[in-house]
């Protein structure tokens, strides 16, 4: 089963860090990364190594190549991209996954409260 959609987390001000770090990046890489977040939603949970994999604590990770995106399912299906980090070394740094993590909380607390809804931040 695909995901239903794919968002990208905003936080409270109303910026998305993960948006803004793919606009900065060069468009042969945001291609890249794109087309694994088609993967995702096309795919979803289904996805496996290559592409994805499982990090723990509720979250996963897409693989394109020196880069990577960590996002959650929630909703039957709907993936929230979390986190996008350029990878430098084999294993996922603590530090990063700290931050997604956060990210995931935050946006769950919110979501639960109301102040963030799922319409509007489809990609």
């Amino acid at each position: 089963m695909g995901a239903r959609q794919v968002v990208y987390y905003v936080d409270a001000r109303g910026c998305s860090p993960v948006l803004s770090l793919l606009q900065e990046l060069p468009a042969k890489e945001q291609q890249k990364i794109l087309a694994y977040v088609s993967y995702l939603e096309e795919r979803g949970e289904e996805l496996r190594r290559p592409i994805s994999d499982y990090v723990g604590d509720k979250l996963y990770e897409l693989r394109p190549g020196g880069h990577r995106v960590l996002y959650f399912f929630m909703l039957r299906g709907c993936a929230v991209i979390v986190h996008l980090f350029r990878k430098k070394t084999d294993r996922l740094p603590e530090s990063e996954k700290k931050i997604a993590l956060s990210r995931m909380q935050d946006f769950l607390r919110r979501y639960r409260e109301g102040e963030v809804t799922l319409e509007g931040a489809a990609l």
